[in-house]
């Protein structure tokens, strides 16, 4: 079959290059940041005098709650910066925000982004306010964390739905994309959002103190056992959907230069071979080691970059 188009723009057609390395850092900090804030908001929901607890409230976080609520947003704002450098015409960025389009899903991000900075500060700031007492410079900001403390539940609750969203909105970015076959998955939003979970836990994993971390290697296994049963989906997913789909499903998975990347490095290093190291180290035959969260890291940043590209170099007519 021969097809004719009078499409003459050769970034489009027949292969897309419009996203290059900058896109795949952002969405891997952006579904890390998100991750983060999930997972800090939920331990202070179930903590002593959350939202589950008649108890008095607790004014004690763990080190790990500390350490990821700060760095949510921090890694957040890095993921942005990595946005802003793909963009072709910089100066204009502010023109995201002079407008909202319902049918747009970079119009969500692009708010959702904006409101998850000063929401997820806020939880920071609390769960922080006794490092906050021992700088001077931060005494103007003591009674503000004193009354969010006492609304701290809200924020913290705010924060989990806000950073669910961002979590699905870095792969619904993608599958919003109908002309890209890989890309055009309905699961592919779930992927990002269980794949940025699992990363959380395991950078928690890293930086938590030794007695903390057996709590998230716990959560890293669950939310990877999720993330392999999502991801199982997306395949099935696009072998059984039309025919171009099926297609580009069997170009990244069987049949291109980021299979062995997808399969080594995504499915059985960031994936199959954490699960089995974490639940020897959860059992006790094993210590806990770094390898297992970096390669956990290794696969969920690897992930983005394979999607990205293969999603691109997938011809649009196959």
């Amino acid at each position: 079959m021969e097809i004719v188009t009078n499409k003459l723009n050769p970034q489009v057609l027949p292969h897309l290059h419009i996203w290059g390395w900058e896109v795949p850092i952002y969405l891997f900090l952006g579904g890390l940041s998100a991750g983060l804030l999930i997972i800090t908001a939920a331990m202070i929901l179930m903590r002593k005098g959350g939202i589950f607890s008649k108890d008095e409230p607790s004014e004690e976080y763990s080190m790990a709650v500390k350490i990821g609520s700060v760095l949510s947003p921090v890694l957040l704002g890095i993921g942005m910066f990595f946005l802003f450098l793909d963009l072709e015409y910089k100066i204009h960025v502010w023109r995201f925000y002079t407008n909202f389009v319902y049918t747009s899903p970079m119009s969500w991000g692009s708010w959702m982004l904006i409101i998850f900075f000063p929401v997820s500060a806020m939880q920071a700031l609390v769960v922080n306010r006794e490092y906050l007492l021992q700088i001077r410079q931060a005494e103007p900001l003591i009674p503000l964390t004193k009354w969010l403390e006492t609304h701290l539940n809200k924020i913290a609750a705010i924060n989990f739905h806000m950073g669910v969203g961002v979590g699905v909105y870095t792969g619904v970015l993608l599958s919003s994309f109908y002309a890209r076959p890989l890309w055009s998955s309905s699961i592919l939003g779930f992927v990002f959002l269980l794949s940025g979970l699992s990363s959380a836990a395991a950078l928690l994993v890293l930086l938590a103190p030794r007695t903390e971390k057996g709590l998230y290697s716990k959560i890293d296994m669950y939310m990877i056992a999720l993330e392999g049963f999502a991801v199982t989906l997306f395949i099935v997913g696009g072998i059984t959907a039309s025919e171009n789909v099926k297609d580009a499903m069997i170009f990244l998975i069987g049949g291109s230069r980021y299979t062995p990347w997808f399969w080594i490095v995504v499915v059985l290093g960031g994936m199959l071979i954490p699960l089995l190291l974490e639940t020897l180290e959860v059992m006790e035959r094993i210590r806990f080691s770094v390898l297992v969260p970096l390669l956990v890291l290794l696969g969920g940043i690897s992930l983005r970059f394979i999607i990205v590209y293969a999603g691109q170099a997938i011809p649009t007519f196959s």
